[in-house]
């Protein structure tokens, strides 16, 4: 009796499975009919005027047009000379190459990084530049974040790359003196704020004191507008004052191993108190062992003035290589509409670039040239702004703000006695003769 009872009970289950199946089929059917007409449309490959890329896209007009006929503007196209644009090109193609298929032909590389490129110099979004290159607006997202991380594969750990060696340091430092007057300095740093659009459910975590969102990107510049440094990714709901103190530089300075090895202290010269190699900040960095910045302009002495005016002439440097990013590469003029991670990925591949291009002489001087930066007039020593200050400033790059009040005399005797001995040494052994009526005394 178990067994018939079992055997209906099975029955009634398959005969429930077939006829919830059968609904099932019903449907599917009623939606395939209703569908047919739209799975007719989207038989089309891709839309028609992306397929005729290679006879009207822009890499294969206006680019190679300017290549041929007109120098000065393909390197203002593409912010660099053509012939240093090829070696881009044969450097990074292993890595962003894509095979053939039977389907349809490959991008090439030349047009990839031409692309890439081209975002990188103007900002425009990917909707732009898809009508202009003729290419999906997917397929650039992919190419201009495959281009630049191939960029600092492949050139990052030769072009930026922080000095590990005493000799290295001993000549940026006496570079920095033979060109600002001021010695045992081996990088100016400065910091701003990478404005980018709020990542999907991330709350509060970039959302830093003025309203934006925003990640905290920190560099120290060279004695010739070269990137040193960069630190590049802090969320912005840190205060400032934190990317500093949770930067790898900073601890590598402090280490007892000295991991960096920073020659030993040296007396100024002329001098006999011993003081260590330090770096040129503003008011937004903390000042310690290893960090010189201007004393708080309020009820300054005669002597503190000249120290401020000579500290922050050495510190211009900083300012300058962030106007330059902001003026070459436009996309930092307006936020990004991209996640933390590949705004990093992206600021890391101009930062290369940007060493890469003023290593050789003949592209520095079209990449920045001399009226870019800032200057001194050599008979009167006023300064002559350069041309990036022309320009409005980068809505994405925003300045750090200074520590608070609080923080700023909680400085370590061994600071202030650094700082004091500048202040000393730049009225008496490194006095130069126009610092005084700079300072309008």
């Amino acid at each position: 009796m178990a067994a018939v009872h079992r055997g209906v009970r099975d029955h009634a289950s398959t005969w429930n499975d077939w006829d919830r199946n059968r609904k099932l089929i019903v449907v599917l059917m009623m939606l395939l009919d209703d569908e047919a007409p739209m799975m007719l449309e989207r038989q089309v490959w891709c839309r028609q005027w992306l397929l005729r890329r290679t006879e009207r896209g822009a890499y294969h007009t206006i680019f190679k047009e300017l290549a041929v006929e007109d120098t000065p503007g393909f390197a203002e196209y593409m912010r660099m000379p053509h012939a240093k644009l090829v070696a881009l090109v044969e450097a990074v193609a292993p890595f962003i190459k894509k095979q053939e298929t039977c389907m349809r032909e490959s991008i090439q590389p030349s047009e990839r990084v031409a692309l890439a490129i081209r975002y990188l110099a103007t900002g425009e979004t990917f909707q732009s530049l898809s009508f202009q290159f003729r290419i999906g607006t997917s397929t650039i997202s992919c190419i201009v974040m495959e281009v630049c991380v191939a960029i600092y594969r492949v050139f990052g750990k030769e072009y930026l790359k922080t000095p590990n060696t005493s000799d290295k340091w001993n000549e940026i430092a006496q570079l920095f003196y033979s060109r600002w007057n001021i010695p045992n300095i081996i990088g100016a740093i400065d910091g701003k704020r990478i404005l980018i659009q709020k990542p999907a459910r991330a709350g509060s975590h970039f959302h830093d004191y003025k309203g934006n969102e925003s990640i905290i990107a920190l560099v120290m510049a060279g004695p010739e507008y070269e990137c040193l440094f960069v630190d590049v990714g802090t969320n912005g709901r840190n205060p400032d004052g934190h990317a500093w103190h949770r930067c790898s530089l900073k601890k590598a300075l402090e280490s007892c191993d000295n991991p960096l090895n920073i020659p030993p202290l040296r007396p100024l010269p002329g001098a006999t108190k011993p003081i260590p190699f330090v770096l040129t900040g503003d008011e937004a960095f903390p000042l310690s062992k290893h960090m010189l910045k201007p004393y708080p302009r309020r009820n300054l002495t005669v002597e503190e003035r000249i120290a401020n005016y000579r500290i922050s002439r050495g510190r211009r440097i900083s300012e300058n290589i962030l106007g330059i990013l902001g003026n070459r590469w436009r996309c930092f003029r307006a936020p990004f509409l991209l996640q933390p991670e590949k705004v990093q990925q992206i600021t890391m591949a101009i930062l290369t670039l940007h060493n890469w291009l003023r290593d050789d002489r003949a592209s520095r001087s079209i990449y920045c040239p001399p009226t870019l930066i800032d200057r001194e007039d050599p008979n009167t020593w006023e300064l002559i702004p350069g041309s990036w200050r022309d320009d409005l400033p980068p809505q994405s790059l925003l300045p750090l703000q200074p520590l608070q009040p609080a923080l700023v005399h909680n400085y370590t005797s061994e600071a202030k006695e650094m700082r004091q001995e500048f202040t000393r040494w730049f009225s008496d052994e490194g006095d130069v003769e126009w610092q005084r009526r700079m300072c309008g005394l």
